[in-house]
């Protein structure tokens, strides 16, 4: 069985004022002490002469996140968000992962936080709760934060809490949850300190399963502000590394390629496009298991090169502003990250009519709800935002408006911090 490498082998902290979580005018010091540094109202301009006065500071917090899949999309981006924001206002972070991509994984690192991959064959896998039983008591966690069922069991069953020790288990997909995930919760619920849900119907969710309403805490997902305002070089960009023309009309899709996606019915919708504009081009955001399936599904389906797969993208925030027009047409649980991130990036979105995509979408405003499963229906309003240009960009700046409004990464980060201050004793 593979060791655990060290989760504190992280990169110091830089100490001037400048390195992100540092308040300028403080002097911070690597054993976390600090003096406030501010000038002496008699010295002469330009004399320099300075006063220290010690500021008390909190001691950091060591804290551990966890997840199934370490990916870029949903609540792993959620994750990583919050664990670079906590990385870098000084706490110890570290991210246990059953499974780990590489991509956001060194991303993380090169941000501060530790990543521990754990390994798992099954969903209660006795090997990995062992594993995880040891990275906890090496931490001695202050805060351990699951971020699915999987791994809030994982969690619950590795070990005695510490006294004072918090658990919180985000759980982003209640309504997805398996007769299997639904009895894990219940046989665990009371070694849980909280729990925190995207949406209100969630919270109920959670109710009907027996957990006090006041463990439970409504946190919306946020995103970062987009380039909204930066759609015409954002277009440039990507046309040039797709090869294509300034005539080329990009529609998109993004997210884990997974079956029940249905990307393979964005395709079919597409092909209805491609009718009307020939020089019309699909970009296939994301990875997964599903990935070859839909490769091939293409090349039956299309012709070559115009459905275009590009992987994993860590840099999609910034290529989304060149896109015309973002696709949701999958019957969505809970609202979908990308688009909220296609929102704030001035994308108008077309999506399918459920619940989870009117919490995002006002429909004929910031973007258009279409029938669920109806290839025609999708193909309409496409057509519509494609054809008048002036009408699709109304529509993404009140798209991002109404993101900005109401799904700030900000507020997102702040309410959990929140949380935490008010968990910790």
């Amino acid at each position: 069985m593979a060791g655990l490498a060290s989760p504190f082998a992280l990169p110091r902290h830089r100490t001037d004022a400048s390195s992100p979580g540092l308040r300028p005018g403080v002097a911070h010091h690597a054993d976390g002490a600090s003096l406030l540094v501010h000038a002496d109202p008699r010295a002469e301009p330009g004399a320099g002469r300075l006063k220290f006065s010690p500021v008390p500071m909190k001691q950091p917090r060591t804290i551990l996140h966890l997840t199934s899949r370490l990916n870029g999309y949903g609540g792993t981006a959620m994750l990583r968000s919050l664990a670079a924001s906590q990385s870098a206002a000084g706490e110890r972070v570290v991210v246990g992962a059953l499974t780990a991509e590489k991509l956001p994984a060194h991303a993380l690192r090169d941000q501060g936080v530790a990543v521990q991959k754990l390994g798992s064959r099954w969903p209660i896998d006795v090997i990995a709760i062992g594993r995880l039983a040891r990275l906890r008591r090496k931490l001695v966690a202050d805060v351990t934060h699951a971020w699915d069922v999987r791994t809030l069991a994982q969690a619950a069953l590795s070990g005695r809490r510490r006294p004072g020790s918090i658990l919180i288990g985000s759980l982003l997909a209640t309504g997805e949850a398996t007769p299997w995930a639904i009895r894990v919760l219940r046989s665990i619920e009371s070694r849980v300190t909280a729990f925190t849900v995207p949406e209100e119907s969630a919270r109920e969710r959670l109710t009907k399963l027996g957990i006090a309403p006041q463990r439970i805490h409504v946190i919306a997902p946020g995103v970062p502000r987009g380039g909204a305002g930066e759609r015409p070089h954002g277009r440039r960009m990507l046309l040039k590394e797709l090869g294509l023309g300034d005539e080329s009309k990009l529609i998109a899709v993004s997210g884990p390629l997974r079956r029940h996606r249905q990307v393979d019915e964005a395709i079919w919708a597409f092909e209805l496009v491609r009718v009307i504009y020939p020089t019309a081009r699909l970009l296939v955001v994301g990875d997964g298991p599903d990935r070859a399936r839909l490769e091939r599904f293409a090349e039956q389906t299309s012709e070559p090169g115009c459905v275009r797969f590009l992987g994993y993208r860590d840099d999609w925030r910034q290529l989304l502003p060149g896109v015309d027009v973002f696709w949701q047409l999958n019957a969505s649980v809970t609202t979908p990250l990308a688009l909220l991130e296609a929102g704030a990036a001035g994308v108008p979105a077309v999506a399918s009519d459920v619940p989870a995509h009117r919490a995002a979408i006002v429909n004929d405003r910031t973007g258009m709800l279409v029938k669920l499963n109806d290839r025609a229906e999708a193909v309409r309003p496409t057509n519509d935002l494609i054809a008048n240009p002036t009408r699709a960009e109304r529509m993404g700046q009140a798209a991002a408006e109404h993101v900005a409004a109401k799904w700030s990464l900000d507020a997102t980060l702040s309410a959990f911090d929140r949380l935490y201050e008010r968990l910790i004793p």
